[in-house]
C-alpha cells in the first residue's frame, strides 16, 4: 500500500492536461473529451488550468482511508482550516432547527444565518439544502467510498460559483475510471460508543463509456451524558460556580420571590422555611453525541455519443436517521414553573406569611418521564445530467442539468405544557414530586405530545458554458471560458404541535420561499512568461481574470470580479497572489417567510427593558424573532501566498498562505442589547409607542410589524395592544475582518527501513474583529470558540513493503470562554491518531486485501473542561469531541 500522502498538501497539477501548451495538438476529437484527459480544477472555469492565485488542499483517497472517517462530514474535521478540526460537531439532535453541521472554512459564517459562507460541491454542481432554519446542504449525505479526493480552496469564489463561497469552496470529487469491485467493512468501539460501516462500489470500463454504482451504510450509537464523567453541570468540582439546574422534582417552591426548598428543609409543624433553591445535574441523560444511521447510493454514468460528444449522469441518495435522548420533554432547560392554588390536594404548606398563598413550583419532567427520544430524518436526492461537446479548435462545451430535492421530517416529543398547566391549577397534577401522586391515565396525557417541523428543499439548475484556448503566448496557450445559467430555489416549511396521532393544539404553521437566480460568468487565463520568454527571476508568469453577474428575483444584482497570479521566481519558488469580491444572498430560511419568524411575548420590565420605563403591571411587550428582508452579505478577500518546492529545499515543501476578508453587512441576530443597551446603535431596533399617539396611531404602527406572523403566547390581536416591540430577528448587523495564515511542510526521505514522509499543516488566526456600526467597541471574536487562534495537525508516516503506518498529532489551541462570568480561560485540546495498514498481494483469496486498523485520540484524552452555565455538557462542542478512543478495524478487497 503506498504511503499516506500528508492530506493538506497542497495541490500540485502534474497531470496529463489537455490544452495547455499545446500538449492537445494532434488529439483526436474523441480523446480530447474524455474526463481523464482533461481536468477542471476547483476554483475555476477552465478545463486544464490550476485556480491561479489561489492555494487548493486536496484531500486524496489514501488520505481519505488515513482519517478512519465513516462520513464526509467526519472527513472535514481532520483538516485544520475547518472550523470543527477535532470536533464532534454542535448538533448532536436537540437543536431541531439546525441538525446538520455546516462546514465553514476558517470559522467564518457560524451561526450568522441560515446558510454557510463555505460553498459545498458535489463533482462541481450544488447540493440541495438542508434543516429547518437553515438551507446549507449536508455534506454528510456525500458516501466516502466514492470519493476521489477532496479539494478545498480557503479563497473567495464568487466569480466562479456565485453565492456562497465567500471563504472559500470545498468540491468532493467522485471517482471515474475505477473499473471492478471493491467491498469494505469497519467496525469500531469506544467506550459506551459503537460504529460500523458497510460499503460497496461496482465501476467498469468499456470503449467509450463509464459506468459507477455505490451503496453504503454507516451507522453510530449514542453516548449519553452518563457515559463521561465530565459531563455534569456542576462546575465546583473544577474551582468553578455550582451551576446545576434549579429545575429539580422534588424541587422549590417560590411565592413573592421568596423560595422554600422541599427537600430536607421543613419548620417543626411540616411547613417549608426559607432557604436555597433546590439544585440538581436535571438533563445529564441527554445524549452527548446521537445516534445515526445513514444509507447511501451513488451511480454515475458517462458514454461517448459520436467522436465529438459525451453523455453523463448521476443520481446520488442519502437517507439519514438521527435518534437524540433529551431530558426535560421538551421544556426549555429542562424545567416547568407550575401554579398550585392552595385548594389543591398537592398543595405544600409554607411557613410564615406565605402559608395559602398561591406557590410556583419548579418542575422537571424527567422525574415522570424519564428521556424523550427526538427523532430526525431526512433524504437528499441529488439528479446530473448533461453533455460534454467538442468543438472545433480544442474549444469544449459543456451543458449540465441539476436537480435536487432534500426532505427533514423532526420530531420532538415531549409533555403537553398547556396541560400540564392547567392540571396543576385544578389539583389534578401533582408537580412537587413528594406525596401523593398524579394519576397515570392524566400522565399518560401529558407525555404524549409531539412538536413535528418538516421543510422541503429544491433545487434546479441548468448551465452553459464553453471554454478553450485563444492564442499562444511565452507560457503556452491563453484560455477562456464563458457561460450562462439559471437556478430556482424552494424552501417550504411546516411546523404543527398535538399529541402524537391526534389533533393540532394550534393551527399548522406553513411557510414557503422561492428564489431565480439568473447568472453569466467568464474567465480568462493568460500564461504571460514560460520556457519560452522566461527572464531572470521569472521563470515563469500566470495570470487570471474572472468575474460572474448575478440577478436574484428578491434580492438584486450583484458583480463579483476575482484576479490571480502566480509568479514562479525560479525553480521551487513560487509566489501567488489573489484579490476579488464575494457575496452571500439571504437563506431562504432567513426570509420574512421563514417557519421560524414569529412573535413572542415578553415581560414589560422597567428594570430590565428600555422603553418600559412607565409600564402598568399589566403591560407586555413583543419580540419579532426569526427572519426578515435582508441584504447580501458582502466580502473583499485577499491572498498572498509563497510555495517553496523541494527543487530548493531538497525534499521539502512549504506553503505559507496569509488571507485577509473584509466582510460586510454580516447577518446575524442584534443580540440583547436591544432590550437592556441605550446606546444609539440598538435604536433602530426598539419601536417605541410615540408620546402622545393614540390607540389608533400606534395600531397602525403595530399591526403591519406583526402581520402575518405567528405568535407565541397570547398577542395582539387576540389581547390588547403591547406596550413597545423589539425587532430581535436577523439583520444586516455588523461588520468583520479576519485575517490569519494557513501554512504546511512536507517532507520525505528513503532509508533502510522504508520510506518515510513528515508533515505538518496549521491555521493561524490573526484578527477576528466584529464592528456594529455606531458602536465604538470593538466585538473581538478571536481567541474565543468562534475563532481559536490555533490549529495544527502534523504526520509521520512509514511505508515498508506492504505495510503502511501513520502517526497524526493534533492541536485545539486554547481559547477565551466568553459565556460566563469571569471570563475562562479553556485549556488546548490536544490528541494522536493512528493508522496501521496491511495490503495483501499475491495471497490467493487475500490478494487485494487491506486490512487496517484506525485510532483516533489513541491516549483517550478528555476534552478540556468548558463551562456550560447550567448545560450538562462540561466540553465545547465547536473545538473537542466527547467519544474518546475510538478503535477501528476495516477489511477492503479489491475484486
Amino acid at each position: 500500500m503506498p504511503l499516506q500522502p500528508f492530506h493538506t498538501r497542497k495541490t500540485r497539477i502534474a497531470l496529463a492536461i489537455c490544452g495547455l501548451a499545446g500538449l492537445c495538438q494532434g488529439a483526436s476529437a474523441q480523446q480530447a473529451v474524455q474526463p481523464e484527459n482533461v481536468v477542471t480544477v476547483t476554483g475555476t472555469s477552465i478545463r486544464g488550468v490550476a485556480a491561479v492565485g489561489s492555494d487548493v488542499t486536496t484531500i486524496r483517497r489514501e488520505d481519505i482511508a488515513a482519517t478512519g472517517a465513516t462520513t464526509s462530514t467526519e472527513l472535514l474535521r481532520s483538516v485544520p482550516e475547518m472550523n470543527n478540526f477535532g470536533a464532534s460537531g454542535i448538533n448532536n439532535g436537540q437543536n431541531q432547527a439546525n441538525f446538520v453541521d455546516q462546514p465553514a472554512i476558517h470559522g467564518i459564517g457560524v451561526g450568522n444565518g441560515g446558510a454557510g459562507l463555505t460553498l459545498v460541491l458535489l463533482d462541481g454542481h450544488r447540493l440541495p439544502g438542508a434543516g429547518i432554519n437553515q438551507t446549507a446542504p449536508d455534506a454528510g449525505s456525500i458516501p466516502t467510498s466514492i470519493l476521489e479526493r477532496v479539494e478545498v480552496m480557503a479563497d473567495g469564489g464568487s466569480a466562479i460559483y456565485g453565492s456562497d463561497a465567500v471563504a472559500g469552496v470545498i468540491n468532493f470529487v467522485p471517482r471515474k475510471n475505477f473499473n471492478g469491485a471493491e467491498t469494505k467493512a469497519r467496525f469500531g468501539s469506544a467506550d459506551g460508543y459503537r460504529t460500523k460501516n458497510f460499503s460497496h462500489l461496482v465501476g467498469h470500463k468499456w470503449d467509450g463509456g463509464h459506468a459507477l454504482a455505490a451503496i453504503e451504510r454507516s451507522e453510530n450509537s449514542a453516548l449519553d451524558g452518563f457515559g463521561r464523567s465530565y459531563a455534569v453541570a456542576d462546575q465546583r468540582r473544577w474551582g468553578g460556580p455550582d451551576t446545576r439546574s434549579s429545575n429539580c422534582t422534588p424541587g422549590t417552591a417560590s411565592v413573592g420571590g421568596v423560595n422554600y426548598p422541599i427537600i430536607g428543609n421543613r419548620a417543626g409543624n411540616g411547613a417549608l422555611v426559607p432557604g436555597d433553591p433546590v439544585r440538581c445535574e436535571s438533563n445529564r441523560g441527554n445524549d452527548l453525541y446521537p445516534a445515526q444511521r445513514r444509507d447511501q447510493a451513488y451511480f454515475s454514468v458517462r458514454q461517448d455519443a459520436g467522436e465529438s460528444t459525451e453523455l453523463f449522469a448521476s443520481f446520488l441518495y442519502s437517507g439519514r436517521t438521527l435518534d437524540s435522548r433529551v431530558t426535560g420533554g421538551g421544556v426549555t432547560s429542562g424545567g416547568l414553573a407550575l401554579t398550585v392554588p392552595s385548594t389543591s390536594p398537592f398543595y405544600l404548606p409554607l411557613a410564615g406569611a406565605a402559608a395559602n398563598a398561591p406557590q410556583t413550583v419548579t418542575y422537571n419532567p424527567e422525574a415522570d418521564f424519564g428521556a424523550f427520544t427526538n427523532r430526525i430524518t431526512t433524504s437528499t436526492r441529488s439528479l446530473v445530467a448533461g453533455a460534454n461537446v467538442q468543438l472545433p479548435n480544442e474549444w469544449n462545451a459543456r451543458v449540465a442539468f441539476n436537480y435536487g430535492i432534500e426532505k427533514d421530517d423532526v420530531n420532538n416529543y415531549g409533555i403537553h405544557q398547556a396541560l400540564a398547566i392547567a392540571s396543576a391549577a385544578d389539583g389534578t397534577f401533582n408537580p412537587t414530586g413528594i406525596g401523593a401522586q398524579t394519576s397515570a391515565g392524566l400522565l399518560a396525557r401529558i407525555g404524549n405530545f409531539v412538536t413535528r417541523y418538516n421543510a422541503r428543499h429544491t433545487l434546479k439548475e441548468a448551465q452553459v458554458k464553453l471554454d478553450g484556448p485563444l492564442f499562444a503566448m511565452g507560457g503556452g496557450k491563453a484560455r477562456a471560458a464563458l457561460g450562462a445559467g439559471t437556478r430556482r430555489e424552494e424552501m417550504e416549511g411546516l411546523t404543527s404541535a398535538g399529541p402524537v396521532g391526534g389533533n393540532f393544539t394550534s393551527a399548522p404553521y406553513t411557510s414557503k420561499g422561492t428564489r431565480d437566480d439568473d447568472f453569466v460568468f467568464g474567465e480568462l487565463y493568460f500564461p504571460v512568461v514560460g520556457d519560452a520568454n522566461a527572464l531572470p527571476g521569472v521563470r515563469r508568469l500566470d495570470v487570471s481574470v474572472a468575474a460572474r453577474w448575478d440577478k436574484y428575483s428578491d434580492v438584486g444584482n450583484t458583480t463579483n470580479p476575482k484576479v490571480g497570479a502566480n509568479w514562479t521566481v525560479t525553480d521551487g519558488v513560487k509566489v501567488r497572489f489573489s484579490a476579488g469580491r464575494s457575496f452571500h444572498a439571504p437563506s431562504l430560511a432567513d426570509a420574512p417567510t421563514a417557519i421560524d419568524t414569529r412573535v413572542i411575548r415578553a415581560d414589560c420590565n422597567p428594570v430590565q427593558h428600555i422603553g418600559c420605563a412607565s409600564a402598568a403591571p399589566s403591560d407586555y411587550a413583543v419580540w419579532l424573532a426569526g427572519g426578515n428582508n435582508l441584504k447580501p452579505e458582502k466580502a473583499n478577500t485577499y491572498n498572498v501566498g509563497l510555495d517553496l518546492g523541494p527543487e530548493l529545499l531538497k525534499g521539502f515543501k512549504v506553503g505559507l498562505t496569509y488571507f485577509r476578508i473584509d466582510y460586510k453587512d454580516v447577518i446575524t441576530f442584534p443580540t440583547f442589547g436591544v432590550l437592556t443597551n441605550p446606546i444609539d446603535a440598538y435604536a433602530p431596533y426598539r419601536i417605541l409607542r410615540p408620546a402622545g399617539a393614540s390607540d389608533a396611531d400606534w395600531r397602525g404602527i403595530v399591526e403591519p410589524l406583526l402581520a402575518g406572523m405567528r405568535h407565541d403566547g397570547l398577542v395582539y390581536p387576540d389581547v390588547g395592544l403591547p406596550y413597545v416591540v423589539y425587532d430581535l430577528r436577523r439583520q444586516n448587523f455588523a461588520d468583520e475582518k479576519i485575517q490569519g495564515i494557513d501554512y504546511s511542510v512536507e517532507y520525505q526521505l528513503r532509508s533502510a527501513v522504508g520510506q518515510w514522509k513528515f508533515g505538518l499543516s496549521g491555521s493561524h488566526m490573526m484578527t477576528f474583529d466584529q464592528n456594529v456600526p455606531g458602536v465604538a467597541d470593538t466585538i473581538e471574536l478571536l481567541d474565543t470558540n468562534y475563532a481559536v487562534r490555533n490549529k495544527v495537525r502534523l504526520q509521520a508516516g512509514l511505508v515498508r513493503g506492504d505495510f503502511s503506518a501513520a502517526l497524526f498529532a493534533n492541536h485545539v489551541g486554547t481559547f477565551r470562554n466568553t459565556g460566563v462570568s469571569p471570563v475562562q480561560r479553556v485549556s488546548s485540546f490536544n490528541t494522536v491518531d493512528g493508522h496501521f495498514a496491511w495490503n495483501f498481494k499475491d495471497r490467493g483469496i487475500l490478494d487485494n486485501t487491506t486490512l487496517a486498523i484506525d485510532v483516533t485520540n489513541l491516549f483517550d484524552r478528555d476534552p478540556p473542561v468548558f463551562y456550560t452555565g447550567g448545560s450538562i455538557l462540561g466540553f465545547d462542542g465547536n473545538t473537542a469531541n466527547p467519544l474518546g478512543r475510538v478503535v477501528s478495524v476495516s477489511l477492503s478487497k479489491r475484486w
